[in-house]
């Protein structure tokens, strides 16, 4: 399993609930369309370290292959989703990792 990981801050000026408001009613259902997509797991910095960390947020997409992944990327329906997130997001990192779940 690839893991696309991608951790952001918000932009200068805006708020956690301007952020949310998009991020919940458009942008998660945005992602879901992104074709290959095998998992969406959503994270949020917890409210008493975000004064230690610049992120805000982290998303973990999770595809069969990189070449999945790579495509993923390529699609409409992701260019769409990461245009409309240009206004929603300040500093971001994006990482791919070969994931393995263990199960305890």
């Amino acid at each position: 399993m690839i893991k696309v990981v991608s951790i952001w801050a918000l932009p200068s000026g805006m708020g956690e609930d301007e952020f949310e408001a998009w991020y919940v009613g458009k942008h998660i259902g945005d992602a879901q369309k992104i074709p290959g997509l095998r998992r969406y797991t959503i994270n949020r910095v917890i409210p008493e370290e975000r004064a230690n960390s610049r992120f805000y947020r982290m998303a973990e997409l999770s595809f069969d292959t990189v070449a999945a992944a790579r495509a993923a990327f390529g699609s409409e329906e992701w260019k769409y989703a990461f245009a409309d997130a240009k206004k929603y997001i300040g500093d971001f990192m994006r990482f791919y990792f070969d994931s393995q779940d263990i199960v305890r």
